[in-house]
This record gives C-alpha cells, structure tokens and sequence, in this order.
C-alpha cells in the first residue's frame, strides 16, 4: 500500500525518531563526560601556566550591531511547492543573519508575524537550476535520471533569468527569483555572508565547553570509522548532533521508506524532501531537549573535577607525564615513520594551495581599505573641513584609522594638517593590518593542514597503534576512578604532536597565536625526546588542532591525500573569508590599542 505525505509523521513516527536520537544522545555521552575531564585538566594547566600570546595590532570593533536591526530588505519570487506557482514575497534580513519573510511590505511593517523564518546554517547558495539538480542527485542518487526533465520544468519557469536555491542536506529548500541580475548578486553574497557567520557561531566561542564537545563528536564519529571534513558540522550544537542523526537515518529511510512513497517519480522526489524536512524538524526539537539535559550533567560533573584537579595537580601530571613517556618509547617511532612516508610528500604542495587564495584574499582585503582611505583623504584635500566635520566624514572608514586620526587631531586645523594627518595614519593602520594579516594567514595555513592530515594520520595508524593502548592501563594512578588521563586521548596528543611537527617543518617557524584547540598547548613540552620531561621548558610551541568535523566517506590511499583539499577550501576559506568581509565592510573593528603603541612612540 502507498504513502501518503499527510499520514508520514505519525505518533508512531515521532516516537521512532524521538528513539534514534536518545541512541545517538547516549552514544556521545561517555565522550562528552570524557572529553570534558580532558578540557578541564587542560583549563586548569592553561592556569597554572599562562601562555604567552601575540596580541593582535588591530583591535576588534567592539560596537555590536543590535541583532533585531533590518541589514537588506526587499520583494522577490518564491515557488510555493504546495501551490507549484510563483509568489511575491517580502524579505527581510536581520543582523543576527535570521532570514524571514512575509506576505506583504506592510504586513511587516505593522509587526505582523512573519510567514516563514530560515535558519541559514548548513545551507548553500546555488544560482542555476544545473547547479541545483547536481546537489539533489549528489545527495539522493536513488532518484538520478528519473524524472527529472518533469521536475525541472516547476523551476525553469521562473518569470526571470535570475534564480536562486538555498540547498540544505534536511531541511526544507528554498527557491526564489530575482528581477534583476544585481540583486541577485546583492542578496547571494548577503546570503553567502549569513550561512558562513551561523556556521562558525560554535568555532567563535572559545570555552573549554565547546572545544570537550567537538572533540567529543569527532572521537564519537571516529569509532564509527567516519574520518575527515564534514559539512554537517556546521550550525550550533543541537544543530551538529541533529545532524549525526540524520546521517545514520536516513540510509534506513531510503531502504525500508522510500519504496512505500506511491505517485508519479516527480511527485515522490518532493514528498521525499518534504518528508525529510519535517523529520529533521522533529529529530531537533528532541535532540535539544536531550542536550539540555546533558549540559546539566556535564556542568555537575565539572564542578566535582574542578574540587579533586586542583588539589592533586601535580600528582595528576606526574602520571601523565609517565604515560607519555611510555606512549613516545613503544608508539612514537612507528607514528613518526608512517608520517614522513604518507604525510610529508604532500605537506608542501597542500601548503601552497592553501597560501595562495589566502594570500589572494588578503590583498584584495588591502586594497579595499586603502582604496576607502584614499578616497577620504581626497575629499578632505579638494575641501576645507574643521574637525567635527572630519570626524563625521569617517564614519564609514575604518575604526582603526578613525581612532587613530581623532586622537591625534587638534582642536582646530586646516585642511593641510588634516591631510598630512591622514597619509601619516594610513601608513600606520596599512603596517598594523600587514602584521596581523601575515600572522592570521600562517594560522590559517597551519590549522588547514592539521585539518587535512591529522584525520588521516589517525586512521592510517589506528590498526597498528589502537590494539595496544589497553596494555598501558597500568601506567595510570590506582585511584583516578574518575578518569582524569585518558589513554586515548594522550594517544592522540602524540599523533598530533607528530602531524604538527611536519608542519612546522613545512611552515618554518613555530605557532605564535592561539586558536581552537582541544589540546592545551603546554603538552607540547610533554614530547619532549629530554628523557626528564622538564615541565619548566618553554611547551608552547605546538600549533593547535582544529577539532573540526570529520568526513563519513572513507579517506583516500595516501597518495590520494590531496582529494580533501577540495572540501577544505569550500569551508575553511569560506568561514576565514567571512571574517575578512567583516574587516573590509565592518572595520568599525580596530583599534583602541592604537593610542597605546603611539604614546609608546
């Protein structure tokens, strides 16, 4: 018997899903409660031992936006799959990056409440129904070639040679159509802009919490055998573990759902996305409720460690020092030789490949921002201006430069002061942004290249490594009942610090700042090859690792290795990108430390 759409989401349903994800909610919490540990004794060594940091030269603009303010708005067509036509349509996009959109400009004038709200993470931006029908077959190749000449015909009607799809994995698709070419342009970077901002909003919260979380979820998925980059990582958490379950559900969908779907090939293809989407729906609202009731269990459990770590600190690091001298002695050399055979013949290639749209995008970052000032300081030659009014004119300039400028001005000045003024301070804003650039791009780099080849690493030497870590139980304190060293965890510190010295060989240089990493980076004094493990020794020169998701498709031989950076540069250069977006459009963020370095001169 067939499937109709309206009877899919029964109770019987909802209770079905509500069960796969408790099962994927009780598989991540041993390594939530692990990794936890893991972050804490990190937290607390971070204390015991600052690290010293490179500050930034530009300040960040510390003038929040208020979320609720209106940022684009404006009519466009949407398809209405139920109606199968064209609709007129006012959006409105926010600060916060929410989309939504209403039935008329009035009705959202009068605070009406919105027909519809999109949550932008995870989505992409596709604008061509080509590129649109790809994504599909790629993502659901049970319906490829079937069809399809029908389907497409719903959306190659559009009144306008201007179409744009907003493509999820799970949720509901969104296709629209635009009057002009220009806003296209306008509204696909605006897009582009929001998607990469609420995919990175978990990335940008640097907390111990979040690194034990997304170490938890990559270890989590590592023992299913699901290695490498992944696009489902994107979003929030309840977002991310939304996802995980999906992932395992939907191959049970296709096989065991798909073929009760009744009606004609293009009808069943929306039934299926459309079924989809609600699924995903409900497996959220769950999978937040079990989260919550998770993050109350780890914030008890961390109140209890920070009480026992504290106190018995140095013991804590005495045991794991022995244990990584035990690891390095049996491990170190089997990881080392695995790395210089299957890592090292890619590190320079996968390097530049890296450099070079990074270095691309930074020029271009340059030269916006000199291009903006050069403009300013072109008006104020050709005009008189007095201070106040030089001071409004810079409004839109960027905040490092403003400040500089403000501070230095007199009370009253002709234009030829100004003028010289400004040349002098965009010399110094151009210096300041030629450091930080140089500093932000070799991170980049750096983290990148964890990201490639640290997963592979893992997996390359899990069969002749993992099997012996049982052996080392032993090396641990006779009462640590609450697991405060975890083998597998300084296992992986080990590949890791391995991963990272071949990249400092390939970047010349140690890492200078700090960014997202479960490891504290004082362990790096722990791999020492010094047979006393000095805890005084300068441990802070190994780069960070970006725990970032990882691919369910299986990694490439490793002479394929390279086939990840593809992946790579469609995400990490899209998040990196959105903040040089922000320096060029928003540089409202700078620099009150500024004032600092020119008394200091």
């Amino acid at each position: 018997m067939g499937l109709n759409f309206s009877t899919q989401l029964d109770q019987r349903m909802h209770d079905y899903l509500k069960g796969r994800a408790d099962i994927l909610l009780n598989d991540i919490r041993p390594h939530c409660r692990a990794q936890n540990t893991v972050a804490i004794l990190n937290k607390v060594w971070n204390e015991v031992e600052p690290q010293p940091s490179q500050a930034p030269q530009l300040l960040p603009n510390k003038e929040c936006r208020d979320s609720e303010e209106v940022i684009a708005q404006g009519h466009m067509l949407q398809h209405v799959d139920n109606r199968r036509k064209w609709k007129q349509r006012y959006f409105v996009m926010k600060a916060s990056y929410h989309l939504e959109y209403f039935e008329t400009k009035e009705a959202e004038q009068k605070g009406l409440k919105p027909e519809g709200t999109v949550l932008l993470s995870g989505f992409v931006v596709l604008t061509s129904v080509t590129e649109y029908t790809e994504m599909l077959h790629r993502t659901w190749p049970h319906f490829n070639g079937t069809a399809d000449t029908c389907w497409k015909e719903q959306y190659t009607n559009c009144p306008t040679d201007h179409p744009l799809f907003l493509w999820h994995p799970y949720r509901p698709h969104l296709v629209l159509c635009f009057h002009t070419a220009d806003d296209l342009h306008n509204w696909s970077t605006l897009l582009a802009d929001g998607i990469r901002h609420l995919n990175t909003v978990l990335f940008r919260r640097d907390s111990f919490e979040v690194r034990a979380f997304l170490e938890a979820v990559r270890v989590c998925r590592m023992q299913k055998g699901q290695y490498g980059i992944c696009e489902l990582y994107f979003g929030s958490e309840t977002e991310i573990l939304s996802n995980m379950v999906m992932e395992d559900l939907c191959p049970v969908l296709v096989s065991q759902l798909l073929p009760h779907i009744r009606g004609p090939e293009s009808k069943r293809k929306q039934t299926w996305l459309k079924m989809i989407g609600e699924m995903y729906a409900v497996v959220e609202t769950h999978v937040s409720e079990g989260f919550q009731a998770l993050l109350r269990e780890i914030e008890e459990q961390t109140l209890q460690l920070e009480k026992k770590i504290r106190p018995d600190f140095n013991q804590i690091l005495t045991s794991k020092k022995q244990l990584v001298a035990k690891l390095q002695e049996s491990l170190g050399e089997r990881i080392q030789w695995c790395c210089e055979a299957q890592v090292q013949p890619h590190m320079e290639l996968a390097r530049d490949r890296l450099a070079d749209p990074m270095n691309t995008g930074l020029e271009e970052t340059r030269r916006l921002f000199s291009e903006e000032v050069n403009r300013v300081i072109s008006v104020v030659k050709s005009t008189e201006h007095s201070s106040s009014s030089l001071a409004k004119l810079l409004e839109d300039a960027v905040y490092t430069f403003q400040h500089l400028l403000v501070s230095t001005q007199p009370a009253t000045g002709l234009s030829a002061e100004v003028s010289q003024r400004l040349d002098n301070t965009q010399v110094r804003v151009l210096k300041k942004f030629d450091s930080d650039s140089t500093s932000a791009g070799r991170q980049f780099v750096r983290d990148s290249l964890l990201e490639i080849f640290l997963p592979y690493m893992l997996k390359t030497v899990e069969p002749i490594c993992k099997p012996e870590l049982p052996m080392y139980e032993g090396c641990l304190c006779a009462d640590d009942d609450d697991g405060l060293i975890q083998i597998e965890s300084t296992y992986n510190e080990l590949v890791l610090h391995i991963v990272s010295d071949e990249i400092n060989k390939a970047m010349k240089e140690t890492s200078t700042q700090p960014c997202y990493s479960l490891y504290n980076e004082s362990m790096d004094g722990l791999w020492s090859n010094n047979a006393q493990l000095d805890i005084a020794e300068d441990l802070r020169t190994s780069p960070s690792n970006a725990s970032h998701p990882a691919s369910p498709e299986e990694l490439p031989e490793p002479t394929s290795a390279m086939g990840l950076l593809a992946t790579l540069e469609n995400s990490k250069l899209s998040e990196v990108e959105d903040g040089w977006q922000c320096l060029q459009g928003n540089w409202d963020g700078a620099n009150q430390l500024l004032d600092e370095g020119k008394s200091a001169e």
